[in-house]
């Protein structure tokens, strides 16, 4: 009978679709008919549509919402709880949420744990642990939280393309470390780390996630002693199997770092069983396999690493999470590790306090027989193998030097100056030295060294630069070491003539060639810190920082402070937060950030006045300044004492693509890239070729940017110029309109969205997205694409509907022009500007002049003018029409030049 009822019910619910007429319903109120049409008749990628458009379906079943969030699909479950992929109604962010399962409600112990998990991880705010957003219980009670959903998976899944890529798997487990080390400095301990709780962001970014077994490191409760689960066989250290968790160190989570690298070398943890106790059985009865007998040939250093993490002594462990992220990045930098293993040397003296009079009766015959074999010998033998052998110690090869100011190693002063070192060199009593034979690109990875090194059988390899510095010849030379690949020694300085290079360096190169072969330039030693608390804050501070995204910056900023305060010599933090005082000046030009860098870079550079870090940060405050030609003798003295550093080389590129030198920064650029494994520069590569009028290779940069910065809307941003530039305007505007949904906060697509309307000449809109932008920043616009000041672009259309303010404002506009000037009087996007403002005013002759001056200070976006509105009073003269043809031929000049 209830079946019956049920029938006639649904049979009575069933109406026709408002839309179709259909009575194809498939549930809440949704019409299958509709559904597919919606998907099907798209042209292209018929799955993508349809995953489209159910994601958008506004769910009202009260089943399918927990609290204040949509459910979209189970993504995991486990003994205590299960995972959803979730939207958050009103900001319509898409969450990952965990609730308990309904059925351990009931269980006071589970409950704790699910709510243990949550307190954990939300007292936790690092870039690479798991972003907790809201606490709460759901209506029947059952309590769940909503964090960050990681769109790439986790190490689990990323293993298998892992295998066979040791530098990308350490880079990773590094800064999982790192955050590890600040949960252990936070006070908790995981107890739980393993490959599936490690999950990848859409940038590739690990984030620690899963702190269900979490234990606060001062605190001994209940729920800590009784626990009968405690982690992971085989990612479990061996004592967390035997102690009560009340015992347990943050050594039991650095086992588990080791586990887990192990697993990415090898594909599989340390100890395998036919059950989880025969695992821990032989985790704690055995050592842990060597990587090399499982894979022959791996590199030693990595084997090092992982041994020392799975000790099964804890003290014989790395001390903290940070020194073991501390060796990674050494290995990652082709610098020695710490954990080096003990040398046969030593292990022959242990030996000897264990056997004292086996010891005795062997070191006698040894002598014994020593004596006999070095008489056989005659005096002249020994010398002559002394001889050679003091040679091969003190034997270096000269590679061409690089010439900055013409960006070659062929030119007059490039073989000048390596001619004068390897002839004072080869005219040295005690020293060997040869030119390189070995033709390697920009070789600044270790690997090209030892290359170099070892195909001139010399221990040492010389590198250097040159350029004209004040009417001088600045040098700088690195010394590296053959063996590691390495930098031991380097000097930068101004000597007199060629000649001069020889007579000045020579005493450096034999001192760092006296200096036995371990002992590197660690810069860590000068403007480092040995407070491992400023340290962490320092590291928790740059991964802000390279997050790259404003949301984040401020945590960088109070990060990097934090530090600061922590270690009053810490250079290295000092010039970092320069560098993110910096960007913060973007959102505020006359806020204080400018002003707190300038102080944080004196600092630095009193500290460590070697450091390339605190150049590039005073480079930057000259830059943020409109200097920008002023900034690249600091730019280039960062890159004279660090060249293998990418920054540097982006940096630099960034400078000379502001002076318009679009083929010198792309020169940058490529050096860039090649000091990175993932294509990190791609759009800013992208806006060189959008400048040069190269659409199609822009594109593709764009594309490759869209694909490695998914969480940045660099993309976007660069394939809306395009369409603009095309005339495309309205493609550019959906597609700016589509990543301002997904980039909610990001300033600068509200700027490229007005500067759209701005020059399709959408004025009423334009003028509503000025005003919102003025808010924020009331004289900004002048630094970003095309050169609109806010102020401009509103007096301009406030004038042309004749309104009061707009002449005023133009006015406002152009005084702010000329006092930027006066510090800043060749910056091309400031002359720019002040012509645009003088044009709008109808002041022609000043407007077409202060041009030309942009023009000849490096302006070179000819197509931004021919869209601006604002010279539309001087656009028919022929002064106007001659400098866009100008630019037009140098643009197509210059871009012959970057293709070859």
């Amino acid at each position: 009978m209830n079946n019956i009822s049920d029938c006639m019910r649904i049979e009575s619910d069933v109406t026709p679709c408002e839309q179709c007429g259909s009575a194809s319903k498939i549930g809440r109120g949704l019409c299958l008919n509709c559904l597919l049409h919606r998907c099907l008749d798209a042209n292209s990628g018929n799955a993508e549509n349809l995953y489209e458009a159910l994601n958008e379906v506004d769910v009202r079943d009260a089943d399918w919402r927990i609290g204040n969030y949509q459910i979209l699909e189970e993504i995991g479950r486990g003994g205590m709880g299960v995972i959803y992929r979730a939207r958050q109604r009103h900001s319509r962010r898409i969450v990952a949420l965990k609730r308990i399962l309904s059925y351990q409600a009931d269980s006071q112990e589970t409950l704790i744990r699910f709510r243990r998990e949550a307190e954990a991880a939300a007292s936790l705010d690092h870039p690479n642990i798991l972003p907790i957003y809201e606490v709460s219980e759901s209506e029947e009670g059952l309590p769940f939280f909503s964090m960050k959903f990681a769109t790439s998976g986790s190490l689990l899944d990323l293993a298998p393309a892992l295998r066979n890529e040791s530098l990308r798997s350490v880079a990773l487990m590094a800064k999982v470390a790192r955050a590890v080390q600040y949960a252990h400095f936070q006070g908790i301990l995981h107890r739980d780390l393993k490959p599936g709780n490690v999950l990848l962001d859409g940038r590739g970014e690990p984030l620690v996630s899963d702190f269900g077994l979490a234990k606060w490191l001062d605190i001994s409760s209940d729920l800590t002693r009784t626990l009968t689960i405690f982690g992971t066989p085989g990612y479990i250290a061996p004592e967390q199997a035997q102690r009560s968790a009340a015992n347990l160190t943050p050594a039991a989570d650095i086992y588990s770092l080791g586990a887990i690298l192990f697993d990415l070398f090898t594909g599989r943890p340390p100890f395998l069983g036919e059950h989880a106790l025969a695992v821990i059985q032989q985790a704690s009865e055995k050592p842990a396999p060597k990587l090399r007998s499982l894979l022959p040939g791996f590199d030693r250093d990595l084997e090092i690493i992982c041994s020392k993490c799975l000790e099964r002594e804890p003290r014989a462990r790395y001390r903290f999470a940070d020194d073991l992220a501390e060796d990674l990045e050494r290995w990652l930098e082709g610098r020695p590790i710490i954990a080096r293993p003990v040398s046969p040397p030593v292990r022959i003296w242990r030996w000897s306090k264990r056997n004292p009079k086996l010891a005795g009766s062997l070191a006698a015959a040894f002598v014994l027989g020593m004596v006999g074999v070095i008489a056989v010998f005659t005096n002249s033998r020994l010398s002559s193998i002394v001889q050679n052998a003091e040679l091969a110690r003190h034997s270096v090869v000269v590679t061409p030097f690089e010439d900055l100011d013409e960006l070659s190693t062929s030119s007059n002063s490039a073989k000048a100056a390596t001619s004068a070192l390897t002839t004072a060199l080869m005219q040295t009593n005690g020293i060997r030295a040869s030119s390189s034979k070995t033709q390697v690109v920009d070789p600044w990875s270790t690997e090209d060294w030892k290359k170099i090194g070892e195909s001139a059988t010399a221990r040492m390899v010389i590198s250097g630069t040159v350029r004209r510095r004040e009417g001088k010849q600045r040098v700088a030379i690195h010394v590296i070491d053959t063996a590691s690949g390495k930098v031991v020694s380097r000097w930068l300085g101004d000597p007199e003539s060629a000649g001069e290079i020889g007579k000045v360096l020579v005493k450096q190169i034999s001192e760092a060639l006296d200096r036995p072969p371990a002992n590197e330039v660690d810069s860590d030693l000068v403007g480092g810190t040995s407070d491992p608390s400023a340290r962490s804050y320092y590291e928790r501070g740059k991964e802000f920082f390279f997050r790259h995204n404003f949301a984040d910056l401020d945590r960088a900023i109070d990060s990097l402070r934090t530090a600061v305060r922590l270690d009053t010599n810490y250079a290295y933090a000092y010039a970092l937060l320069a560098t993110a005082c910096q960007l913060k000046s973007l959102l505020n030009a006359d806020g204080p950030w400018l002003k707190e860098a300038d102080g944080a870079i004196a600092k630095a550079l009193s500290i460590a006045p070697m450091l390339a870090e605190g150049y590039d940060a005073r480079a930057g405050n000259s830059l943020y300044r409109g200097r920008a030609r002023e900034s690249l003798d600091d730019f280039l003295t960062a890159y004279e004492l660090e060249p293998g550093n990418s920054r540097a080389c982006a940096r630099l590129a960034h400078g000379y693509h502001v002076l318009g030198r679009a083929d010198w920064s792309m020169f940058w650029y490529a050096k860039a890239t090649r000091r990175e494994t993932q294509p990190f520069y791609a759009d800013n590569i992208g806006d060189i070729w959008t400048d040069l009028g190269e659409y199609n290779k822009a594109e593709e940069a764009y594309n490759t940017a869209a694909i490695f910065q998914p969480d940045l809307p660099v993309s976007a941003i660069g394939l809306s110029r395009i369409e603009l530039f095309r005339g495309e305007f309205d493609k550019a505007r959906a597609r700016c309109e589509q990543a301002r949904e997904k980039y909610r906060s990001n300033p600068q697509l509200l700027m490229i969205a007005a500067q759209i309307e701005f020059f399709s000449r959408n004025f009423g809109r334009a003028e509503q997205l000025y005003a919102e932008l003025m808010k924020g920043d009331h004289a900004g616009g002048v630094d970003y694409h095309g050169s609109v000041r806010f102020l401009s672009a509103t007096g301009f259309i406030h004038a042309m509907i004749v309104t009061a303010d707009g002449k005023a404002l133009l006015n406002e506009a152009r005084t702010l022009d000329q006092k930027e000037l006066t510090t800043a009087p060749d910056n091309p996007a400031r002359l720019y500007s002040l012509a645009a403002n003088y044009a709008a005013l109808d002041d022609e002759i000043s407007s077409l002049n202060a041009l030309e001056s942009a023009i000849a200070a490096g302006w070179i976006d000819y197509r931004s003018m021919t869209l601006d509105p604002r010279f539309d009073a001087v656009r028919a003269t022929s002064r106007f029409e001659q400098a866009v043809a100008n630019l037009q031929q140098a643009t197509r000049q210059m871009a012959d030049r970057t293709g070859k």
